[in-house]
């Protein structure tokens, strides 16, 4: 990742899956890795226009958190890729947007059999948060100049924090299924976030 390191609650989810702010903030003295995350998190956009609207939550460290962060940074993800699809008219943005779609279902569709098979005790949100719905609503409302900026910033921002959400609960989650989930996971979340870095500097 480019920053220290974000699946829930955020305008990140990112954040990725901001990825993510959770309803719950956990006590992150006893998680150094956390601290660092959150730290991550924080760092600015390039552009005004692509960032979230309100600050990350602290990084969760307890089941109910995690659970909120990695479902709601899910539930974003798809729904800025359905819109990029929609309004992008770059090639390479429409791929990005496509792998978004197939890989965070895949990961919403792990963390639901994990809960199934009571593994998890948690129960996922039923929508993102104020902060991933506000910036839903930039994306829709971008220029079409600015849109694939706007987007892709945005999915830098989200996938710092995911990582940083998934990381931090890898090396200090209360919950050993969901750490395992966590730890296998964080390697796709540096790849999209390598994928949106090599996209965005090729925008002009």
């Amino acid at each position: 990742m480019r920053t220290n390191t974000i699946l829930f609650t955020g305008a990140a989810i990112a954040t990725v899956i901001a990825l993510a702010a959770c309803n719950k903030p956990a006590d992150n003295s006893a998680t150094p890795t956390a601290s660092d995350a959150a730290s991550a998190a924080a760092t600015p956009l390039a552009s005004d226009a692509a960032a979230p609207a309100a600050a990350p939550a602290a990084m969760p460290t307890d089941t109910a958190g995690f659970v909120t962060a990695a479902a709601t940074t899910d539930m974003y993800e798809i729904a800025a890729a359905r819109i990029a699809l929609a309004k992008s008219h770059d090639p390479g943005v429409k791929k990005f947007a496509q792998r978004m779609i197939h890989d965070h279902s895949a990961t919403t569709a792990k963390l639901k059999k994990l809960i199934a098979d009571k593994k998890v005790s948690a129960t996922p949100p039923a929508d993102m948060d104020a902060r991933q719905k506000g910036m839903i609503d930039k994306l829709n409302a971008a220029a079409p100049a600015d849109f694939d900026k706007t987007y892709i910033g945005q999915q830098i921002a989200v996938h710092d924090e995911a990582l940083g959400v998934f990381k931090g609960f890898a090396a200090g989650g209360d919950n050993d299924s969901l750490k395992t989930f966590a730890s296998s996971t964080a390697p796709t979340i540096q790849d999209h976030d390598d994928m949106a870095h090599k996209i965005q500097t090729g925008l002009k």
